[in-house]
């Protein structure tokens, strides 16, 4: 992680990514006013931070404003936000409820790129997050001791092109297959949970691929995957996750490395 920046302010959504990127931006003797979306948020990345707060996704006035009154201009958007929230009753403030009128659609990419211009026109500046987390994009190759069979790299062939043109067109990032037959595709429900679908249908043994959008905007959406991942994979008996060398990130690598070993499962880069 490299910046000339001083002072960050951070909106984190839930996942490993906000606590991981706090913890280095500390460690840099970068200050840090950070936002959580929930109380659980908040108080994770306390210990890292100037200034913590769990506000409410639906007000972006209190938002801004107390990002305001602590000074911060430049923002990063880190974490996953549940996309089914705006289908959930929920407090929204006035500055949410009239962007959320405004809009024509709640797809992930027009919400997020919406809430990314109501922030540019108060004045933030909103990072990329490509800038500050390369280190944890891997490149291509294989990740872990067990290299993907020849039946797996099938698979992974037949999937990857079926997995982007899902996401270029807003369904959803992560894949399973196995034996050439998509099994589950990621949607409302989130990563972990097809995940955990997929290995049912599937009965274990299977592919799960993960990728980015070919125009993935990385200043609010950096597919990733965690320890967490790989639990969900050694539960559900599956064989290989692959993911979309560089443009996917892989959080504390050793310990999700580690992890896939003690299971045997195969983690590769394509």
């Amino acid at each position: 992680m490299q910046t000339n920046l001083d002072r960050i302010g951070i909106l984190a959504g839930s996942g490993d990514i906000p606590i991981y990127f706090a913890r280095k931006a500390s460690q840099q003797g970068i200050k840090l006013v950070s936002i959580g979306f929930s109380d659980e948020i908040r108080d994770g990345l306390a210990e890292f931070s100037e200034q913590s707060y769990s506000i409410g996704v639906g007000q972006a006035g209190k938002i801004m404003k107390t990002l305001q009154q602590n000074h911060v201009k430049d923002l990063l958007i880190l974490g996953k936000v549940d996309k089914s929230i705006v289908y959930k009753l929920q407090k929204f403030d006035l500055k949410a409820l009239k962007f959320l009128k405004n809009i024509m659609t709640h797809e992930d990419k027009v919400l997020l790129l919406g809430v990314i211009h109501e922030f540019e026109k108060e004045g933030f500046s909103i990072l990329n997050q490509k800038d500050f987390l390369s280190d944890i994009f891997p490149q291509k190759g294989v990740l872990t001791r067990r290299v993907p069979t020849q039946q797996e790299l099938e698979d992974i062939e037949f999937g990857f092109p079926i997995a982007r043109k899902l996401a270029d067109m807003e369904i959803g990032q992560t894949l399973i297959v196995k034996n050439k037959m998509v099994v589950a595709v990621e949607a409302l429900e989130g990563t972990d949970r097809a995940i955990q679908r997929g290995c049912d249908l599937s009965q274990g043994k299977c592919v799960v691929i993960k990728v980015s959008r070919t125009n993935q905007d990385y200043r609010y959406d950096s597919p990733g995957i965690g320890s967490q991942t790989i639990d969900r994979l050694v539960q559900g008996g599956a064989a290989v996750l692959a993911l979309e060398a560089e443009r996917v990130m892989v959080v504390e690598r050793e310990k999700v490395c580690d992890l896939a070993n003690d299971a045997k499962i195969s983690v590769v880069c394509i």
